[in-house]
């Protein structure tokens, strides 16, 4: 999936891989960073990223505090993963979304100023990852584990769910709106 990040001059691109088995996580994000160094590259554990919308929140975010100079981090992919982690120390929020040794499910976030580049990088990780691409990976519902990593109560969740299609999507838009407050740390 890419979409174009307007009034940032950026495309955002995203690819979900399920049961992927990492020997040396460092190495993954390096290797990759160092084949696609023309990019912004972060790789997520993407068994705590609530839906698309919280990637898509977490990258425009993370932008936003570039331009305001309010970022936590040296670069994009940190600050991305600072954001979307909802924490301020990097320790931290490597613990909820940093990828793992073992068998993995794992989120591709590709950020770039031309689309045909951030097209042609997912299309990579696509022919390297083919069996195990799952585009469905990030909607399914996780709403227990999401609340309990993020800090969510029933009752927010509670009061969400009236403005929104179901629990699932309430836990999205909490964890979306959490992410967007990140700005006023």
């Amino acid at each position: 999936m890419i979409v174009e990040l307007k009034g940032y001059g950026f495309y955002l691109g995203v690819l979900t891989v399920r049961e992927i088995y990492v020997e040396n996580p460092e190495l993954l994000v390096r290797k990759v960073r160092e084949d696609l160094s023309d990019l912004n590259v972060q790789i997520l554990n993407a068994e705590n990223i609530a839906g698309f919308k919280h990637v898509l929140v977490s990258v425009l975010t993370a932008l936003e505090a570039f331009n305001c100079k309010l970022n936590i981090a040296k670069s994009i992919p940190m600050e991305v993963l600072v954001r979307a982690s909802t924490q301020r120390q990097i320790n931290e929020a490597l613990g909820i979304l940093g990828v793992k040794r073992g068998l993995c499910n794992v989120a591709f976030i590709i950020i770039g100023e031309k689309i045909n580049r951030v097209k042609e990088a997912l299309n990579d990780l696509m022919e390297c990852y083919r069996n195990h691409v799952d585009i469905r990976l990030l909607e399914e519902d996780r709403s227990d584990r999401i609340m309990e990593i993020y800090g969510i109560s029933e009752e927010n969740v509670k009061s969400e769910v009236e403005y929104s299609k179901c629990r699932w999507e309430a836990v999205k838009n909490l964890v979306a709106e959490k992410v967007a407050l990140t700005l006023t740390f």
